[in-house]
């Protein structure tokens, strides 16, 4: 499965489930963020899932539903539900082993990097937009790594995209932290929760629209 979200890819997870008519339009990368968050704590809940994806109850329901068939979650006793090892895995999860304070410190000098690339007219991109998002929002004590998108646009309008150019220049913008885990931005990231990253100033937590 693509992981990605590009091509807006929609959880119709292998085609589960047909009788279910209007699925939900969430891309699987959304929903697999939503479990990698979720890999520090035994259970968690379906108002976790509304509250981070923005989605209505009716589709939390179908999200669910549909990661249940795959083997991805279990409902518990309690009416909670808990992630399971393919779940785990699908969703690329860590055990959470990093300090908020230092996964913070590191969003903070990314932002200071992106100011200093805003600033320099020589840099061959410029940084259009960037959030975070990952556990450490929850404010738990321990978290994985901060995931960063990063959406790049060329100085030169003229000039063509090059992805390969793009792909090593945020290679090269998170390559200092192991904190941070720096990606092309894609939509859906700006859907859930997440924080921008406005550019010289401090990072300010905001909640998708």
């Amino acid at each position: 499965m693509d992981r990605t979200g590009r091509g807006a890819k929609a959880l119709t997870l292998n085609g589960a489930l047909p009788r279910l008519d209007a699925m939900p339009l969430v891309p699987l990368a959304a929903v697999f963020s939503f479990l990698k968050d979720m890999r520090g704590v035994l259970t968690w809940t379906e108002e976790d899932l509304i509250h981070t994806l923005k989605v209505t109850r009716q589709d939390a329901e179908k999200i669910l539903l549909l990661l249940q068939m795959q083997g991805y979650v279990q409902k518990t006793d309690d009416r909670d539900w808990l992630t399971t090892a393919a779940g785990e895995i699908v969703s690329g999860s860590k055990p959470p082993r990093f300090s908020r304070e230092n996964v913070e410190q590191a969003i903070s000098a990314l932002s200071d990097r992106i100011a200093a690339i805003t600033r320099d007219h020589r840099a061959e991109f410029k940084i259009a937009k960037a959030i975070a998002f990952g556990d450490f929002l929850a404010g738990r004590r321990t978290c994985q790594a901060a995931e960063i998108g990063v959406e790049l646009s060329r100085r030169i309008r003229t000039a063509q995209r090059d992805s390969v150019k793009e792909h090593e220049f945020l290679k090269q913008l998170g390559r200092k932290s192991r904190f941070l885990h720096v990606l092309p931005y894609q939509k859906w990231m700006n859907e859930r929760t997440h924080r921008s990253l406005k550019l010289g100033q401090a990072a300010v937590p905001t909640r998708a629209r």
